[in-house]
């Protein structure tokens, strides 16, 4: 099985194989044939090239903390720096942000047009909800994709106002 895992901040290409007892870790420019003993479930011990390694292991999330000889490793499953940021700001794979109010209202005054870059924190529109006036700004560096509504239209919370597309490197460059 392939995989890219993340360790120590650096993704690296491992193939994995189990064959005659023992681990084949494929790194692409080296190859190590790995014997593994469980002496309990967070410790392991790793015969590699005759030597032997004692490992101690802890899981945290997504991550996987190892020591090795006083060393201190983690590994994580690599998913790019992108995907984790768009996961956490609700950004969809296409790299799009849904922008919508934060309560049902009207909208008042939209501030940007398709196309214009936008900046984190920008105010993007004003939305009248419960007699109050709601700024709603950017929560990414992008792009305006597509907006959905007019000035004087009324809007729902699920409903999208307008549409962000993340900015990538090739448009920074």
């Amino acid at each position: 099985m392939e995989y890219q895992l993340v360790l120590d901040g650096e993704i690296h290409k491992v193939s994995l194989e189990f064959k005659e007892g023992r681990y084949v870790f494929d790194f692409g420019n080296k190859k190590l044939e790995v014997l593994s003993e469980s002496v309990d479930p967070n410790t392991f011990i790793l015969v590699i090239d005759g030597k032997t390694y004692p490992v101690y292991i802890a899981f945290d999330q997504k991550k996987i903390h190892l020591w090795v000889e006083g060393e201190k490793y983690e590994i994580q499953e690599a998913e790019s720096v992108k995907e984790k940021k768009f996961e956490r700001e609700g950004i969809d794979v296409e790299g799009k942000k849904s922008i919508c109010a934060p309560m049902p209202g009207k909208i008042l005054k939209i501030l940007v047009k398709e196309g214009d870059k936008v900046r984190k924190n920008q105010s993007l529109a004003i939305v009248e909800a419960m007699k109050m006036e709601h700024e709603i700004k950017a929560s990414i560096v992008g792009f305006v994709k597509k907006i959905n509504f007019k000035e004087d239209d009324l809007v729902d919370t699920q409903e999208p106002i307008l549409e962000l597309e993340v900015e990538t490197e090739e448009q920074t460059e």
